[in-house]
């Protein structure tokens, strides 16, 4: 007779049993596939998380601009970036002479202005920096984080805090499309410790400068066409001009937290006007003054200019490079506009404009008989 369990069931070979101990048997590895598989569910989801911001690295969900919309960003970007390297011509030539320049040095320093515009600006700011952006981000800082993509720089967080995920890691974007040399280069800066510390230093070094200029470069401007108003007042003291030019800056910073579409849209006209003017301006010089300091558009000015000068030549450039301090601001204002309103605005407004206005103060210098116009170019657009 076979012995039979309290729950009434019999031995060993009583189906019940059997089917408990194949359940039993059967439960413990799915216990621990049921764990894997978890797991592995995490690692998908963050696979898709990463997937998807590469996407956005490859420029597969950038939004792009055509149209009316693209003409209004490239309208509201004027009033954003060009405050600064639009009115420059306020001051370059003042900063550039002490005295009223001959023929060929005046010449020679428009041709370095153009120039500068030209390959530092349109070329190198324009045609190439606009590319390098992070996910549509420019400045310092986006740089610094692109290149995180491609090489790893940036240092771990705490291992507490990464733990919890909270801190936002940069980590290097999968790529293996990268030529040898550029391969190198990653392993290098990846093995330096030394490399990526200098990297970090250039990084905040390039924001600070950047917070400076837009701390300085305003008082600069604003400043200097206040000093305009002396040639139609000529009793305007000191003390109004700087006080003026306080007033205007606070006003000026108390209007930032505004942000940034409603400023543009606000200073875009007055900036658009501006630089309209010059361009009005310019035309006009050219045509009743002298048209042939066009002949700056010759380089090899340039470098006579720089040859014939010797030392005070190259003191002059600290002067002359008054002409595209402000460029900054295209790269980084590139996520507010977008990269093609940046280039269509600078292309087809500004950088016309500002050739045109350089040109035409050139045109009104040299044939000046009482040898002031250098200092405050604004008394020419009151003699027109």
């Amino acid at each position: 007779m076979e012995p039979v369990d309290a729950s009434g069931a019999s031995g060993p070979s009583s189906p019940s049993i059997r089917i408990a101990e194949q359940d039993k048997a059967v439960l413990q590895p799915s216990t621990t596939a049921t764990a894997a598989a978890v797991v592995t569910d995490d690692n998908v989801l963050m696979e898709n998380e990463l997937a998807k911001y590469d996407g956005d690295l490859e420029h597969g969900r950038k939004q792009t601009f055509r149209g009316a919309v693209l003409l209004w960003l490239g309208f509201q970007s004027c009033g954003v970036i060009y405050g600064d390297i639009g009115t420059s011509p306020l001051y370059v030539f003042s900063s550039t002479f002490t005295s009223q320049p001959s023929w060929d040095d005046l010449v020679g320093a428009l041709s370095i202005i153009v120039w500068s515009l030209t390959l530092i600006v349109s070329l190198k700011y324009v045609c190439i920096v606009l590319l390098a952006d992070d996910d549509g981000q420019g400045g310092t800082f986006a740089l610094y984080s692109l290149l995180s993509r491609y090489a790893r720089i940036s240092t771990p967080g705490p291992p507490s805090a990464m733990a919890s995920q909270k801190t936002l890691q940069l980590q290097r974007y999968r790529t293996g499309d990268m030529k040898p040399a550029s391969r190198h280069i990653r392993s290098f800066i990846e093995g330096s410790p030394a490399c990526q510390h200098l990297l970090k230093l250039v990084g905040v070094l390039g924001v600070s400068m950047v917070m400076a200029d837009g701390v300085l470069t305003p008082a600069q401007s604003v400043l200097g066409a206040i000093q305009g108003i002396k040639v139609v007042r000529p009793d305007l003291g000191t003390p109004v001009i700087v006080g003026v030019t306080c007033a205007i800056l606070v006003v000026l910073f108390l209007l930032q937290p505004f942000g940034t579409a409603r400023l543009g849209t606000a200073f875009a006209p007055i900036v658009v006007i501006w630089l309209l003017f010059n361009m009005a301006s310019g035309i006009y010089n050219l045509v009743v003054y002298d048209h042939s300091v066009l002949k700056a558009f010759s380089p090899h000015y340039a470098f006579l200019y720089l040859a014939r000068n010797g030392t005070d030549g190259w003191r002059s450039l600290g002067g002359l490079l008054l002409a595209f301090t402000g460029v900054e601001a295209l790269f980084a204002d590139l996520a507010a506009f977008g990269r093609r309103a940046i280039q269509l605005s600078w292309l087809c407004l500004a950088f016309p404009c500002l050739l045109l206005a350089y040109t035409g103060q050139a045109a009104y210098i040299s044939q000046d008989a009482t040898g002031t116009a250098f200092v405050s170019v604004l008394e020419m657009a009151y003699r027109i």
